[in-house]
């Protein structure tokens, strides 16, 4: 029978080995710690950068959309402008179809003709607002360019001073105002008699200077023009 020896092993282990398995456990706890929460900060922030970018692309939408509203107003007022400057246009061919057919035969043969005036008082008897309407007489659609001039002769001392109405700083003694018209013009002057100054005509002259040069003349007696219902008062 065989005998078995048993021998003994002496296993030396280092007083501190307990100290550095401690340690390296921490070390490898705080290792997984710091891993997740870094991979969670990283979840945490990736949304940031596309919040950031929606942010802006409504910002974008935003405008777009105010500007879309802004353009449509704008295209609103443009078509009403259309339409209003059509119906002005169709209200001034009429006009000038009816000027036409009352025109005399001297009147036809002109380039234009200046209607006979319309003379109103203002209040008292030393300021009168005058109407002068021109308008072509031939077929076309040229632009009419020149000056009309305005002479109010009579006996009395100093000159009667035309202001064109709604502009104060148009006075003048000489009466020359500027025409610009397609199919008819009218132009309102403000007349302010001296004192002691007894009106007796009122002088119109036009003179074109394009398309055509000519120069247009009508006189009419102030006295006239009142009693023909053209002196009425405001």
């Amino acid at each position: 029978m065989s005998r078995h020896q048993h021998r003994t092993v002496v296993k030396r282990i280092h007083p501190h080995a307990w100290r550095w398995r401690l340690l390296g456990a921490i070390v490898l706890l705080s290792s997984c710690f710091a891993a997740g929460a870094w991979w969670g900060q990283r979840l945490a922030s990736a949304p940031a950068p596309l919040t950031d970018q929606s942010t802006a692309l409504r910002d974008q939408i935003s405008q777009l959309q105010l500007q879309a509203e802004a353009d449509q107003q704008t295209l609103n007022e443009l078509r009403d402008d259309l339409r209003q400057q059509a119906a002005d246009i169709g209200a001034l061919e009429d006009m000038l179809a009816f000027y036409r057919a009352v025109l005399t035969p001297e009147e036809a043969n002109v380039p234009a003709v200046i209607r006979p005036p319309e003379l109103v008082k203002l209040g008292d008897a030393s300021r009168w607002r005058l109407s002068v309407v021109i308008h072509r007489s031939e077929e076309g659609d040229a632009v009419y360019r020149g000056q009309l001039s305005v002479i109010v002769r009579g006996e009395g001392p100093g000159e009667p001073v035309l202001t064109t109405l709604g502009e104060v700083d148009s006075t003048t003694t000489s009466g020359v105002f500027p025409i610009r018209f397609r199919y008819l013009q009218e132009l309102q002057v403000v007349i302010s008699l001296p004192e002691a100054f007894l009106p007796e005509t009122i002088e119109s002259v036009v003179t074109l200077t394009g398309p055509v040069r000519r120069t247009l003349r009508r006189s009419d007696g102030w006295q006239d023009l009142v009693n023909s219902g053209h002196g009425a008062q405001l």
